[in-house]
């Protein structure tokens, strides 16, 4: 019997791929060899200045995947097209378009480049929720976005749990707002490069808690108590 995940492979269209020094972007027939070409230029220097400015992360390959339409987007990945840029398997997933420097857009490729950079880390501890904030509060996606009621997130868990049932356009855009926030009320409480600064500690910690005394001297309740004050703040304004 001849292997199912054989026969799936050759059932797949057919993909061509480009490639600089850190990206490689795969493309089926039906999208342009132009349009690839201008995301592996994109990508590629993204990379490179989050790499760079993050100071942490791979150091590999990163693989991106563009698909065709939503269509093309859900049979790859099982997930709406609200999700895309998506990463599965190591890949990035991403609904190809002509236009790729439009702000909102480029801000929802570069946050898909960072997790890229962060993910594959190994962080002994580290929540996602906070390797997210990362790439929400870097990327500039948070910006602009509409503050969401504050009831609904009270406690750092609850970032978890909101990344975990987001499935509408809505639920994304309040998550990226929490994430985002998250990363700048770090750095405004305790200065620039503070919110890498925590998740730096997770190279040699294995808990929050720990963590979080180490960069800042205070306690994760104290730390989450300032953070609803900040979050009551700007959903008032």
């Amino acid at each position: 019997m001849i292997n199912l995940l054989l026969v799936l492979t050759l059932l797949q269209a057919p993909v061509r791929h480009v490639s600089s020094q850190h990206v490689t972007v795969y493309r089926p027939l039906n999208v342009d060899g132009s349009v690839a070409k201008g995301y592996l230029s994109v990508l590629e220097q993204m990379y490179v200045t989050y790499s760079n400015k993050l100071e942490i992360g791979r150091r590999g390959r990163l693989r991106v995947r563009l698909c065709h339409d939503k269509y093309d987007f859900l049979n790859l990945t099982g997930a709406d097209s609200i999700f895309s840029p998506l990463w599965k398997d190591g890949t990035l997933y991403v609904i190809a378009r002509d236009n790729i420097n439009e702000p909102g857009y480029s801000s929802k490729l570069a946050t898909g480049v960072i997790q890229g950079v962060l993910t594959p880390i190994a962080y002994n501890g580290a929540p996602r929720w906070l390797v997210y904030s990362v790439a929400a509060y870097e990327s500039g996606i948070y910006k602009g976005l509409t503050p969401p009621p504050f009831e609904t997130v009270k406690y750092f868990s609850d970032l978890e749990e909101r990344m975990q049932s987001a499935s509408s356009p809505t639920d994304i855009s309040d998550l990226m707002f929490y994430l985002g926030n998250t990363g700048k009320y770090l750095d405004m409480k305790f200065g620039v490069g503070s919110l890498m600064r925590l998740l730096h500690e997770f190279d040699r910690l294995t808990d929050f808690q720990g963590a979080v005394k180490r960069a800042f001297n205070i306690s994760a309740s104290e730390l989450e108590k300032g953070w609803q004050q900040y979050l009551r703040t700007i959903a008032s304004q």
